[in-house]
C-alpha cells in the first residue's frame, strides 16, 4: 500500500497501551475516473504539512449541504483532504490486482497493510480513547458495535476494549500460517473469504469509531488526511475485490482466538449487517470520492501543462 504511507513520525512510537481497568485489553496523466462515486458506497462494484499532505479545493456538490452533513466535521468539504501520495495517484491502478497474482494472495497482502495502518492511526488516539471517554463502542449515526464471543453471544465492551480485542484477533490471524501462508507450497483455507470479511468488519468498526468520536482530535493532530486516504482506499478495495457481497459466512472464534466449527453457517444476516454498517458512512465515501477525483484531475492537468511547456 505504497501510496498510503502515513508518515506519522514519533506519534506512532507509543507502545500499545496497557490494560485499563478490568476485562479484555484493550506515473499516470490519464484523466480521473468519472465513475468513482456513482451509486454510493454499497451499490458501487489546508494542511501545513505540504510534504505529505495535499490541500484540496472543496468542490460543490448537492449531496453535501448543511441538511445532509448535520454539522459533522468529517462531512465538511474543507476537511475532505488526502495525503499527497493518494491525491496524485490513480487509485484504480493502486487497487487493481496485478496480472499473474493469485486473488487470495492479493487480498491477503492488502489486508495486512490495512491492518497496520488502522492500528497505527488508532494508536495515535489511545490517549483520547479510554474507558472514561468511550465507555461504549460507538460509530456514526448513533450506531454501536457489540463483540460476538465463541458462544455467539453479543457482549458490550468499551471502545478501547473492543478495538484491542479486534486488533489482537486480527494480529493472531495474520500470524497463522495455515490461514495466511507465506510458502508457495501452502494453500489458503476454504474459509478464507469468510474470515477476511470478519476482519474487514472489525477494521471498519475501528475506522468508523475514529470518524464518529475522534475526528476533532485527528484534525488537531493533522492526521485526518491520513484517515481519509485510508478510508477511501479501503472501501474501494472492498468493492473491487468483491469482499462486499451477499454471500458472507459467519466466522466465530473461541476465547483463545482460534476458529470454531461454525464456519459453514449461512451468513445472510451477517452480510446484511455488514452492508448496513457500511451505509452509515456512505455519504462520506461519496464526498471523498468526489474530492479525490477533483484533486487527481488537477494533478493530471498540471502534468499536461508541464509537458506542453517542455
Amino acid at each position: 500500500m505504497r501510496a498510503l504511507s502515513l508518515h506519522l513520525g514519533s506519534i506512532f512510537a507509543k507502545q500499545r497501551r496497557k490494560n485499563e481497568g478490568t476485562g479484555p485489553t484493550g506515473k499516470d496523466s490519464s484523466p480521473p475516473p468519472s465513475d468513482l462515486s456513482n451509486g454510493g458506497l454499497i451499490n458501487s462494484t489546508e494542511n501545513q504539512n505540504q510534504s505529505s499532505i495535499s490541500s484540496i479545493t472543496p468542490t460543490q456538490s448537492h449531496s453535501f449541504n448543511s441538511s445532509t452533513n448535520n454539522g459533522l466535521l468529517y462531512l465538511q468539504p474543507e476537511y475532505a483532504i488526502f495525503t499527497r501520495s493518494l491525491a496524485e495517484c490513480n487509485i484504480h491502478e493502486l487497487i487493481r490486482q496485478p496480472n499473474g497474482v493469485d486473488k487470495n494472495e492479493w487480498i491477503a497482502n492488502n489486508i495486512v497493510a490495512f491492518f497496520n495502518h488502522v492500528n497505527a492511526l488508532y494508536n495515535a488516539m489511545c490517549d483520547f480513547c479510554t474507558l472514561t471517554t468511550c465507555p461504549v463502542m460507538t460509530g456514526p449515526q448513533n450506531s454501536s458495535y457489540l463483540w460476538v464471543d465463541e458462544r455467539n453471544k453479543k457482549v458490550k465492551y468499551s471502545a478501547p476494549q473492543y478495538i484491542d480485542l479486534s486488533m489482537m484477533f486480527i494480529q493472531k490471524t495474520l500470524s497463522d500460517e495455515t490461514i495466511f501462508p507465506t510458502r508457495l507450497d501452502q494453500q489458503f483455507p476454504l474459509y478464507f473469504d469468510a474470515l477476511v470479511r470478519k476482519m474487514v468488519r472489525l477494521l471498519f468498526h475501528a475506522v468508523a469509531h475514529l470518524y464518529a468520536v475522534h475526528y476533532r482530535q485527528l484534525i488537531e493532530l493533522q492526521l485526518h488526511p491520513h484517515l481519509n486516504s485510508l478510508f477511501l482506499h479501503f472501501i474501494l478495495f472492498l468493492i473491487t475485490s468483491n469482499i462486499i457481497s451477499s454471500d458472507c459466512s459467519i466466522v466465530h472464534t473461541n476465547s483463545s482466538g482460534t476458529l470454531s466449527s461454525s464456519l459453514t453457517t449461512p451468513g445472510q444476516t451477517d452480510a446484511r449487517e455488514l452492508r448496513t454498517e457500511l451505509e452509515t458512512l456512505d455519504v462520506l465515501y461519496q464526498l471523498l470520492a468526489n474530492q479525490w477525483r477533483h484533486a487527481y484531475g488537477q494533478t493530471c492537468a498540471q502534468k499536461r501543462k508541464a509537458a506542453n511547456n517542455e
